[in-house]
């Protein structure tokens, strides 16, 4: 039986590492951060933006009361805001978010950018303790 050299052995290792994703001491990323809220009465909001620079291509995913709903980038007078579609019987929803502080609520008209809607929870992002857990605020 041939012994294998250690040069094929480090090149073997190091596949099997880029497969597994390590990426040595770093924290690997698959993707977009989970950025935690608040609401009140301790209720929790967890969201996802994606493509937060393109607005075009903005949206979020927010997940509420076991329920996930995509939004995409809409106008507005301050902040950010994200839309989502009308559902069958149900209203459109928008999160809104002005620094550290977001909202959920229900809209009427999605084009009246003015019109906060119907509030459904108010929420405050939650940030660790030892450091920066989600986005920047310039990539929502």
């Amino acid at each position: 039986m041939k012994t294998s050299s250690p040069l094929a052995i480090t090149a073997l290792v190091g596949a099997a590492f880029m497969l597994s994703g390590f990426a040595g001491g770093g924290r690997v990323s698959s993707g977009p951060a989970i950025v935690p809220y608040v609401c009140e009465g301790g209720r929790p909001v967890s969201a996802i933006y994606e493509h937060g620079g393109d607005f075009l291509h903005a949206k979020v995913l927010i997940t509420y009361d076991g329920r996930t709903t995509e939004l995409e980038a809409a106008p507005t007078l301050y902040g950010s805001r994200y839309m989502s579609e009308a559902g069958a019987g149900a209203q459109p929803l928008a999160w809104s978010l002005r620094g550290e502080r977001a909202w959920l609520s229900e809209v009427t008209d999605a084009a009246d950018v003015a019109n906060p809607g119907r509030p459904i929870a108010q929420c405050t992002r939650q940030r660790s303790a030892g450091g920066e857990a989600g986005h920047s605020e310039g990539e929502h």
